[in-house]
């Protein structure tokens, strides 16, 4: 089977798609704006399912040979002095990659540029698409050119203007920024993603290549303006929670190097599919970068419509299918990231007290910790396993409660009813986003182009 795809975007979502594509008989035309690889910081960090599907096309190993690094799990600690709570990837799902990400983008073009059905045109900006009545049929350049196809992907990241062009109008909540920065040395626990908390905001660190640490500081909004009330913020109220040794260099790189900042959204999509063309990776929504899902994400987008237009070809029935999948996985991603971040934050007594039952609950067992790493990594994907844990969580959190309240009855009381109030919210959603997941696995149809 051979038929026509034009993708929308050259960078770690569109190079895999174009790989994945290719791989299933498709001519690939690649449209990437940018002439070069986007200056913004964007993801580094790829959990252990992404990678086995960086293997499946071929890619894994330049990435390797390149400069990336193998990651073996999470360290989080719950503040200074306090012992890490270690949740290691499953020995059977193999190692995550941490890669600084313009080095990646560029292996990824120079890998998949260099395969016989796949051209890559850089510099060349699609602000929309050529239409046969109600299907696209091809895109639009800047300059006017037209560029039919069977399929096209959109692969243009969160801010997608595409999406929009299509209709497809996605709920977008902002939620934080970004402080992003690198550094010289070895994290605490080895080659690991580290979380440490205790600071108005999380702080993740990861292994970026060897010997090379990124920073990613969660900042509140409205926190600080400018780069030196930035600078200050994190050195006086950030680098405190940082382990010392650690701590000077983080000092040192936000006093004498430049830093990077984006915003952090919440974006969800209702519809992912049209007659003719898919969103995939953020340009289908995303969520806070704290749980490190969107690449991993964007490779169960590719490798799904691959796999859908390979046995049936960019047809209505595959491209529904590849909808339906898409958020039969994202769904649960969606639900954890946020309830992992409200907790991870601790902005209120009911979520400091869920923080403070998930370290217990770490502690507890290996099967807690896998359990929640299984969920993190993407391995396990039911909603009811995310609120059975969920509920062991509150549980254990609501007996620590209970022990407080006989010594202080009215601190007791206030932290039950914001612990409940928090707990509620959460399972609410979980069984609005189970509903909804319900209605994607039923809803065939795909989006309505105006």
């Amino acid at each position: 089977m051979s038929f026509e795809v034009v993708i929308v975007g050259g960078g770690y979502t569109g190079m895999i798609a174009a790989a994945a594509l290719s791989r299933a008989g498709a001519q690939v035309k690649v449209f990437e704006a940018a002439q070069g690889t986007d200056p913004r910081f964007r993801g580094e960090l790829i959990h252990p399912r992404g990678v086995r599907g960086l293997e499946q096309l071929g890619l894994k190993t330049p990435l390797f040979e390149q400069g990336g690094v193998g990651v073996f799990g999470f360290a989080v600690t719950a503040g200074p002095g306090v012992p890490a709570s270690i949740l290691p990837y499953g020995a059977e799902q193999g190692p995550g990659l941490g890669i600084d990400h313009h080095l990646m983008v560029r292996t990824l073009r120079d890998q998949v540029g260099a395969r016989r059905n796949v051209s890559i045109t850089t510099g060349q900006r699609i602000t929309d698409f050529v239409r046969d009545g109600s299907r696209i049929a091809g895109v639009r350049a800047e300059t006017g050119e037209t560029y039919r196809a069977d399929l096209v992907v959109v692969a243009d990241g969160r801010q997608s203007k595409l999406r929009g062009v299509l209709g497809l109008e996605p709920n977008i909540t902002l939620l934080s920024y970004t402080v992003a920065f690198g550094v010289e040395g070895e994290l605490p626990h080895g080659r690991k993603g580290h979380v440490f908390l205790g600071a108005p905001g999380p702080i993740l660190a990861y292994p970026y290549g060897e010997g090379l640490i990124r920073f990613c500081v969660d900042v509140p909004l409205g926190a600080a303006r400018g780069r030196q009330a930035m600078v200050d913020l994190l050195t006086q109220q950030y680098a405190p929670v940082v382990p010392e040794g650690l701590r000077e260099a983080m000092i040192a790189s936000l006093r004498d190097e430049p830093f990077e900042g984006c915003a952090n959204h919440s974006i969800t999509t209702q519809n992912c599919a049209a007659p003719g063309v898919v969103l995939v990776g953020d340009a289908g929504g995303c969520s806070h970068p704290l749980t490190a899902s969107g690449m991993t994400n964007a490779m169960n987008d590719v490798i799904t419509l691959s796999e859908e237009v390979a046995a049936a070809g960019p047809t209505d029935e595959a491209l529904s299918e590849y909808q339906r999948r898409r958020y039969d996985f994202v769904r649960m991603r969606e639900l954890f990231t946020d309830a992992l971040y409200e907790v991870f934050r601790g902005q209120d007594a009911g979520s400091r007290a869920l923080q403070e039952g998930v370290f217990r609950y770490w502690a507890s067992s290996v099967r807690s910790r896998d359990a929640s790493m299984n969920i993190l990594s993407g391995e396990e994907v039911r909603i009811s396993r995310f609120v059975s844990e969920y509920t062991r969580v509150f549980r254990g959190s609501a007996v620590d409660v209970f022990a407080k309240l006989v010594k202080n009855p009215v601190l007791g009381t206030r932290t039950l009813s914001s612990l409940v109030k928090t707990t509620y919210g959460r399972l609410e959603v979980a069984a609005e986003r189970a509903t909804r997941r319900w209605v994607d696995r039923h809803r065939m149809e795909l989006h309505e182009l105006p």
